[in-house]
């Protein structure tokens, strides 16, 4: 897990006193396929991609687990995601909002990268171009063993226990749903383990895999700590209890009524610095549960018809330019998610393209009224002040100008409120051409106060220019 994480990580338990467990997003393995998209195809098949994604989401934070495929013929995207079963809900959404930046890493933007899975060890991630929901190994299985030997005792006496563990949990987790957790503590000496099967590879098939996850794990010993990744499972053993079987409900479970929406994000390349946001609501449990019951998913594979999602809008201007990724670029990236999240990107009325949202977002601020860019499903019940000051955060970081734009330790320090933050003075996108930027309102909604520590634009118009990036 990168510093920056743990950082903002803190912020989070600072706010809303959520680190009672450990959401496991760190990176066991990143594999990439080296097959890429035909030149006339990869436009479709970038679009492809992004709307797999898309709908894996809601499905993990529903159901943990999400089996998608969208497109047809040869730019047909197949995604699959899942959560370790120990996770709860939030350190799921947690872990999965880091994997799914991360997956980014497999360059599908850059190269069409057709293929590529990250395991976490709280998370999964797979995208590929064909369908291998029900795989259960395959050549590009890995094994990942600690470079240190167990140190705090008989290295046999560890290794037997190592072997004693894992053939247990491989002959009981296809017993239990596909998932076991265990110990073995013989001779003074511990070893923990966990074993999961995929939610489509299950019965004998989860069985077979966890059973080639064993033989192979059993090399890592007296290691002292070994994990198995395989295209239908995943076996760890370590010296530290990792895992969470406690049979006590979390303080974070949904009687509390809080919402809480984290955004990871990460973007690819050696040398950039893990981001992650949090933007946190109190909404009302009958509320949010009304409106996810109107989305019944019903089925556990999900075919997506999308095809002209622009990515564009991630992006910094000048790196769409120049292709160089700085700081500053993180921050650009940073800032466009967050709105996201504040504002429940796709949900009307709010613009589903990023480039769009991000316009909107800018005039409401300039007439005053930030807290109406805020995700209608809450139905007014948040903290404005919050909200507003996490929008006027993301504006900050989302300025045309690399210059003008915060530095992540700046942003850090206006997440936490102990920073006054300053105020927006360009839109996201210039160019020396004028157009007018219509302000979408929510209907019937209004803004009782904004943030303290910023001032708005007053005037009941805003005149812009705009410029989409290239």
């Amino acid at each position: 897990m990168h510093r920056s994480f743990l950082i903002l990580l803190s912020f989070l338990c600072f706010f809303v006193n959520l680190c009672l467990s450990d959401p496991r997003a760190t990176q066991a393995a990143l594999i990439c396929t080296n097959r890429t998209a035909k030149v006339p195809e990869r436009q479709t098949f970038v679009a492809n991609f992004l709307a797999t994604l898309d709908a894996v989401t809601p499905l993990i934070m529903r159901q943990k687990y999400a089996a998608v495929i969208n497109g047809t013929g040869s730019t047909t995207v197949y995604a699959f995601g899942e959560c370790m079963k120990d996770l709860d809900g939030t350190d799921c959404n947690l872990c999965f909002a880091q994997c799914k930046t991360q997956v980014l890493r497999c360059l599908p933007f850059q190269r069409a990268i057709r293929g590529g899975r990250l395991f976490y060890d709280g998370c999964y991630l797979r995208y590929d171009d064909y369908d291998f929901f029900n795989e259960t190994l395959s050549a590009q299985d890995k094994t990942i063993c600690a470079t240190g030997d167990f140190s705090g005792g008989n290295k046999t006496v560890f290794s037997a226990n190592v072997l004693d563990l894992v053939k247990n949990l491989s002959v009981q987790a296809p017993k239990n749903d596909g998932f076991f957790v265990g110990s073995v503590d013989r001779g003074n000496v511990s070893v923990f383990g966990l074993a999961q099967c995929w939610e489509f590879v299950n019965g004998s098939a989860c069985e077979t895999c966890l059973t080639n996850a064993a033989s192979k794990i059993g090399m890592c010993a007296p290691k002292d700590e070994g994990r198995v990744l395989n295209a239908g499972c995943y076996l760890r053993y370590s010296t530290q209890k990792f895992y969470d079987n406690s049979t006590i409900p979390s303080r974070r479970n949904k009687r509390h009524g809080r919402l809480a929406v984290i955004l990871a994000v990460t973007l690819p390349i050696v040398a950039v610095a893990s981001i992650v946001a949090t933007a946190v609501f109190f909404a009302r449990r009958r509320v949010v549960e009304k409106k996810r019951a109107r989305k019944e998913l019903g089925a556990l594979l999900v075919t997506v018809n999308k095809s002209k999602l622009n990515f564009s809008g991630y992006m910094a201007p000048e790196y769409v330019v120049r292709g160089k990724l700085t700081e500053k670029v993180d921050v650009y990236s940073f800032g466009v998610l967050l709105i996201e999240v504040v504002s429940g990107k796709g949900k009307k009325p709010v613009p589903r393209d990023s480039r769009s949202l991000l316009q909107m977002v800018w005039s409401l601020h300039g007439n005053g009224r930030l807290c109406e860019a805020v995700d209608p499903v809450l139905e007014g019940d948040f903290q404005e002040d919050e909200a507003s000051r996490l929008l006027h955060i993301g504006l900050l970081c989302v300025q045309a100008s690399p210059e003008l734009r915060p530095s992540m330790s700046k942003v850090v320090k206006m997440i936490k409120d102990s920073q006054e933050i300053p105020q927006p003075t360009q839109p996201p996108f210039l160019s020396p051409a004028i157009m007018e930027i219509n302000t979408v309102m929510q209907p019937g909604s209004s803004c009782k106060s904004q943030p303290e520590s910023s001032t708005q634009s007053s005037g009941n118009s805003m005149t812009q220019s705009w410029i989409e990036p290239r």
